[in-house]
C-alpha cells in the first residue's frame, strides 16, 4: 500500500504491467471521490473555522453566528469548494503520481528527491484553481451576503476587477500547498508502517484513516497562520493588493502581537482535519483497491 522509502506511490497491490493510462486516470478519480465525501460531510465545520480565522472569534460566537444566518445558508458557499476541492485533490494525487514518473524516468535523482519534487510541482499546479477559493472565502462572509447569493454572481461581481482579483492569496496559497504536499506523500508511508499490520479490508480502511488524520491535523495546525492570511486578503473586493508580509503584520498587531491569537480557531481545525483527511485518505486507498 504504501512505499517503504518514506514516499507513497499508490498501491503495492496494483499490477505493475497495467496500462499506463489507465493507472493514472484511476488516481485522479480516486482523488475527485474521495473530496467528495469529505466536502459532503465537513462543509459545516469548515465554515465555523472559517469565521474564526477571518474575525477571531471564539468557537460558540461562530456557532451562534452561523445559526442568526439560518438553516438555509448553512450550506450556502459549498459549490466553490466542492468544485475546486474535488479538482483540487484530482490534481494533488494524480499528478503526483504522473510527476513522480516523469521525473524517475528522465532523471538520476535519488527518489526522495523525485517524489520531493513532484509534490511541489502537484501542489503548485493546484494553486491555478485558487479563483474557486477566493469566491468560496466571500460566499461565507457574511459581510458579502448582499452582494451576491450564489457562485455565479461572484464570479461576475469579481470580472468587473480583471483576472488579477480572482488570484488574489494567491501567495500564502502556494507557500502552503507545496511544503505541505511533500509533507503529506513524504510521511504517509512511514506513519501507516508504525499502525498495527492490517489483516482485512475494514483495518486497511481504520488505518488509511488514522495515517490521513493524524497527517491532516500536523499539517493543518503547522499552516494554520497560512489560512488566516490567506482569508483576510481574500475577503477584500477590489482595492489595493497587498503583501503577504504586509497583510501578516497587520493581523499580527490586530491580535495583541500574540502568537496563540494567530491560531485562533485552530482547535476546530484540528478536529476538522482528523475527520477530513482521515475521510480523504481512507476513501482514497479504498477506492483504489476497487477499481
Amino acid at each position: 500500500m504504501m512505499g517503504s522509502g518514506g514516499f507513497s506511490s499508490g498501491s503495492s497491490e496494483e499490477d505493475p504491467s497495467s496500462d499506463v493510462t489507465a493507472t493514472s486516470s484511476k488516481h485522479y478519480l480516486c482523488g475527485y471521490c474521495a473530496a467528495f465525501t469529505n466536502i459532503a460531510v465537513t462543509f459545516p465545520i469548515q465554515k465555523v473555522l472559517f469565521r474564526q480565522q477571518l474575525y477571531g472569534l471564539k468557537t460558540k460566537d461562530a456557532i451562534h453566528q452561523l445559526q442568526k444566518d439560518g438553516i438555509r445558508n448553512l450550506y450556502r458557499g459549498i459549490l466553490p469548494p466542492l468544485m475546486q476541492k474535488t479538482t483540487t485533490l484530482a490534481l494533488m494525487f494524480g499528478l503526483y503520481e504522473d510527476f513522480s514518473s516523469l521525473l524517475h524516468s528522465h532523471t538520476t535523482a535519488p527518489e526522495l528527491l523525485t517524489r520531493s519534487m513532484a509534490a511541489v510541482l502537484a501542489g503548485t499546479t493546484e494553486a491555478v484553481l485558487t479563483p474557486f477559493e477566493r469566491v468560496q472565502t466571500l460566499l461565507q462572509d457574511y459581510k458579502h451576503h448582499d452582494k451576491f447569493t450564489n457562485t455565479y454572481q461572484a464570479f461576475k461581481v469579481l470580472r468587473v476587477y480583471g483576472m488579477r482579483e480572482y488570484y488574489r492569496g494567491l501567495v500564502p496559497i502556494l507557500l502552503r500547498n507545496g511544503p505541505s504536499n511533500v509533507l503529506f506523500f513524504g510521511l504517509r508511508g512511514p506513519i501507516k508502517q508504525c499502525l498495527p499490520e492490517a489483516t482485512s479490508y475494514s483495518t486497511h480502511l481504520v488505518n488509511d484513516f488514522i495515517c490521513g488524520g493524524l497527517l491532516g491535523a500536523m499539517l493543518g495546525f503547522l499552516f494554520f497562520p497560512m489560512n488566516v492570511v490567506k482569508a483576510r486578503m481574500q475577503a477584500q473586493i477590489g482595492g489595493e493588493f497587498q503583501s503577504f508580509s504586509t497583510v501578516f503584520v497587520k493581523i499580527w498587531l490586530e491580535r495583541d502581537r500574540k502568537l496563540i491569537n494567530l491560531f485562533r480557531g485552530a482547535h476546530l481545525n484540528y478536529h476538522r482535519s482528523v475527520l477530513s483527511w482521515g475521510i480523504i485518505n481512507a476513501t482514497y486507498e479504498f477506492l483504489l483497491k476497487l477499481l
